[in-house]
């Protein structure tokens, strides 16, 4: 409950679809103290509850304005009497907004209305560009560094508007856009563009009555700014409840509280419903607009197949022994997989120079790659044996290339494309072929011959092999780096309409094509070994148990 009592001094921010031009806010400025500056009045002894207010304002010679409210919408102009004094002279108007105030400000003249503590600078007035300005410091005696220089000047907004090139030089033809001896003010103003605010200050003007009224007697009771977003920044924030904030004149030490509450007017239930329905029709024109555009009616794949959309990226290479990497990457397809002639299935990467990050030396390739596949089961495939389907395979080569033009071969690899849509990261360690003599080794490291293989796809199953067993058994490498790459998996078909139609699982469709099949038959083997070990357990011991009812009777016999 602290925060009920305690001033909230800090900016706030509030976001609203509302137009910012039903924005009513309600300032109550009270005077609380009055100044000890006539020698004939002394200030009274301080008590245990404070200075009573009506014992002062006995000692007082002259009443001045004890309390004033005033409700103030966005942008609403409310002059002091300093600017009625100097908008009242028509030697002091010299652009359009000037005669605008010069007219207003006649006909406060004319209506002799009593002066008013609470006064307004709009957007279009030179101070609310001024006050942009202010450096952020903590300490009024604190000087600002050179970094807080610079920050308000970037936070300070381009001057514009036709009154204020007037009142500095007349107006600039677009001609001319070179200043050879530019002031400081033109510097700060066009050190960045104007981002779209609109700005408002609510001022208090505390002069005495006796004193005629100066700039050094404003004070600034509330600041609100408004971005193109939306978004009002309020400093300080709303009371709401709180007690109200205090302020204190610099020479007459006269001191005031006053409190802001927003009292804009809230929507009724019709103007809800209207907006409300005005949303929608927003809502719903927008997605016929969007379904012009992209269409109703999605490309799908034949029956009974599966798109397999990969969009990938190489991300780095490490590890490796020599500097200058490139990869040489390409899509291997196994049985039942097609691709169109048109599509790209073979990558080579630009040479990358390596870096070393946490003593690992590292080369960043970020390179893009895409491709689109098709997967469809044949039917009149033979259904002897165990049939176990595959996903495709990138197989990975790694190469470097010095400034001699001697070409190193680093390493082999692949990488198994996952079985499921979504984002993958997957590294693959390589290893390269090592000769059976030091010959090797001297041709590598003088003239960069290296040892290389034939078939890329050897580095997993070669694409030739059709046998049962495949023995590597004798051929002799070493390891070398690592290739990392991330794949964004997309997976399209028919059948998933009808999973999500018929609440079907996933799995059950692409069992239907055989992509798990090879999963479920491993299953299906690993139970059956678990139920013949099971029964060969129990066979085990009811053997045991047999012979041990045999033995018992033979060795009673004995006994008698």
């Amino acid at each position: 409950m602290a925060g009920f009592y305690e001033p909230d001094c800090a900016t706030a921010y509030y976001r609203s679809n509302d137009p910012i031009k039903n924005l009513k806010i309600k300032v109550t400025l009270k005077r609380v103290s009055a100044s000890f500056a006539d020698e004939n009045v002394a200030p009274p002894a301080p008590s245990d509850s404070g200075v009573e207010l009506t014992t002062f304002k006995k000692q007082k010679k002259k009443k001045t304005h004890e309390f004033e409210e005033c409700i103030i919408g966005w942008q609403q102009k409310i002059f002091c009497q300093r600017e009625i004094d100097y908008y009242s002279n028509k030697d002091n108007c010299k652009n359009v907004l000037d005669q605008k105030y010069h007219q207003e400000t006649l006909a406060l003249q004319n209506k002799k209305k009593q002066k008013n503590m609470i006064f307004t600078y709009v957007d279009h007035d030179e101070f609310s560009h001024q006050q942009e300005g202010v450096y952020s410091m903590t300490n009024l005696m604190e000087k600002p560094s050179p970094l807080a220089v610079k920050m308000a000047q970037v936070r300070c907004r381009r001057i514009g508007g036709r009154h204020l090139r007037e009142k500095e030089q007349g107006s600039i033809p677009k001609t001319l856009i070179v200043d050879e001896n530019p002031s400081e003010e033109t510097r700060m103003r066009n050190h960045l563009e104007a981002p779209p605010i609109q700005v408002m200050y609510i001022m208090a003007d505390l002069s005495p009555p006796d004193k005629q009224a100066d700039q050094t007697d404003e004070y600034v009771l509330c600041s609100l700014k408004v971005d193109a977003n939306g978004v009002l920044c309020v400093r300080p924030d709303y009371t709401c409840g709180r007690i109200p904030y205090s302020i204190e004149t610099a020479i007459t030490r006269e001191g005031f509280d006053y409190t802001i509450e927003n009292v804009s007017k809230d929507m009724s239930r019709q103007e809800q419903e209207k907006e409300l329905r005005m949303y929608k029709e927003m809502y719903v024109r927008h997605n016929d607009f969007v379904h012009s555009c992209v269409g109703y009616d999605f490309e799908l794949p034949p029956v009974d197949t599966l798109r397999y959309v990969v969009f990938g990226e190489i991300l780095s290479a490490q590890d490796f022994e020599k500097d200058n990497l490139y990869v040489h990457m390409f899509t291997d397809l196994p049985k039942d997989w097609t691709a169109d002639r048109s599509q790209q299935l073979s990558w080579i990467t630009q040479t990358c120079a390596t870096k070393s990050v946490d003593q690992t030396d590292i080369a960043y390739f970020s390179f893009p790659f895409h491709f689109e596949l098709v997967y469809k089961k044949n039917p009149l495939a033979s259904k002897e044996g165990i049939e176990l389907p595959q996903f495709p395979r990138l197989m990975v080569e790694v190469g470097a290339f010095d400034s001699w033009s001697r070409h190193y071969n680093e390493g082999y690899s692949y990488i198994q494309l996952p079985p499921k849509p979504g984002i993958h990261v997957e590294k693959a360690h390589c290893w390269r072929p090592v000769g059976n003599s030091v010959i090797n080794n001297l041709r590598r490291y003088f003239i960069g011959g290296t040892p290389e293989i034939e078939d890329p796809t050897y580095a997993a199953i070669p694409s030739t092999f059709d046998g049962t067993y495949l023995s590597k058994f004798g051929f002799r490498t070493q390891s070398t780096g690592s290739v990392t790459v991330r794949c964004n998996v997309l997976m399209q078909s028919r059948a998933f309409m009808e999973t999500k139609t018929n609440k079907r699982s996933l799995g059950s469709f692409l069992e239907s094509l055989g992509i798990t099949a090879m999963q479920a038959n491993i299953t299906s083997v690993l139970e059956a070994f678990k139920r013949a070990r099971m029964k060969m357990v129990q066979a085990r011991e009811a053997a045991t148990q047999e012979l041990l009812r045999e033995v018992r009777p033979i060795a009673k016999g004995e006994l008698d």
